[in-house]
């Protein structure tokens, strides 16, 4: 009796799926569905139902260009940092109860050059700006799955180095446990 309560509304899936379809317009230019015939409908095959994946946002990545092309070479050449990365938190790093506060720690090779600063981007947005040091709290930060990269810039804000984007998930235990 079991098999027939999962199979029988499976088959009555299948049979509903593969009815026909009808599209019309009507008299005002507003095009119509429905599983019924109307006159001056034309029948419309349906294919499987649509389907996300999930996508992770990347940052944009400006390219300077005349005059800010030049001076950025210049400010690159004068000071080459060999790495630029977010040590922590790691990349697809699962973070539990942090009340909304995020420790974030980048790894510079060689260290941060007098009059250069770091920016943070959490989610795409900027959220520290002309951090002087290494380390760095982001607020506001809540469960889910979010995106951190850093950038290094000099004293007149042109990106001199951009860190990798970190993928990371926060959780919290819920108060009704």
């Amino acid at each position: 009796m079991g098999k027939w309560l999962i199979l029988v509304p499976m088959l009555y899936a299948t049979a509903l799926a593969a009815d026909p379809a009808w599209t019309w317009v009507d008299a005002n230019g507003r095009r119509h569905y429905s599983d019924r015939p109307v006159e001056g409908a034309t029948q419309v095959e349906l294919l499987g139902a649509q389907g996300f994946t999930e996508s992770r946002p990347t940052p944009p990545t400006p390219r300077p260009t005349g005059d800010a092309a030049a001076a950025t070479s210049t400010a690159s050449q004068s000071v080459s940092y060999r790495s630029f990365t977010v040590s922590s938190p790691a990349n697809e790093e699962t973070l539990w109860n942090i009340g909304g506060i995020l420790s974030v720690q980048v790894a510079i090779d060689p260290g941060l050059q007098p009059g250069h600063r770091v920016d943070a981007y959490f989610d795409g947005q900027r959220v520290v700006i002309g951090e002087q040091g290494p380390q760095f709290t982001v607020t506001e930060v809540y469960r889910g799955t979010h995106t951190l990269y850093a950038v290094i810039r000099d004293s007149s804000g042109r990106e001199l180095r951009r860190s990798p984007v970190v993928t990371f998930t926060v959780q919290q235990t819920s108060i009704a446990n």
